[in-house]
């Protein structure tokens, strides 16, 4: 893989230590997230959304958070949707105020997901969702409001799978 793809090039850089929140689910693409994030300055944190009792991701990601050697947290979506006025009707749609509630009881200013979309601010600032380069998922995303979108940074819309598995390889994921 050319230096093009790795993160510091051409990608933009935050202050150092400025924290972000990550979804962690315990897949290969969530560790990239991680190490492209670290690369360009985070300090990063891991945060699974426990959906359901007895939900086998948080394992995966509390496993994948510690080979990260990233602290990991468990947010628990059906505490969460008791406490939001605004309750969503489909438990997935939990796993985005859940980050943000988390990260705003951290003092952690971004929340950041492996989906394949990035994240434009306009010269008016609104921030809007631009499907990513290959493999789109911004549809997913669409109903997000502005205030999520403000603090959500995906690091994986410039890639496409074969660059994703190649960075993988390289950071020994």
């Amino acid at each position: 893989m050319s230096d093009a793809f790795l993160p510091g090039n051409g990608f933009d850089t935050y202050e150092t230590q400025d924290k972000v929140l990550v979804s962690m689910d315990g897949s290969v693409d969530c560790g990239v997230v991680v190490r492209i994030l670290q690369q360009q300055g985070f300090a990063v944190m891991g945060a699974v959304v426990r959906l359901c009792t007895d939900d086998p991701v948080v394992d995966a990601a509390k496993e994948a958070a510690k080979a990260l050697g990233i602290e990991c947290i468990t947010l628990n979506a059906s505490e969460l949707a008791s406490q939001l006025a605004e309750e969503t009707a489909a438990p997935a749609d939990l796993r985005f105020p859940a980050l943000l509630a988390a990260a705003d009881r951290l003092g952690i200013q971004y929340i950041a997901t492996g989906h394949r979309a990035r994240v434009e601010t306009g010269a008016d600032g609104v921030h809007v969702l631009c499907p990513a380069e290959i493999a789109d998922e911004s549809a997913r995303l669409a109903a997000l409001p502005q205030e999520t979108l403000a603090r959500l940074l995906l690091p994986l819309g410039e890639f496409d799978a074969g660059d994703l598995a190649e960075l993988a390889q390289e950071l020994q994921l």
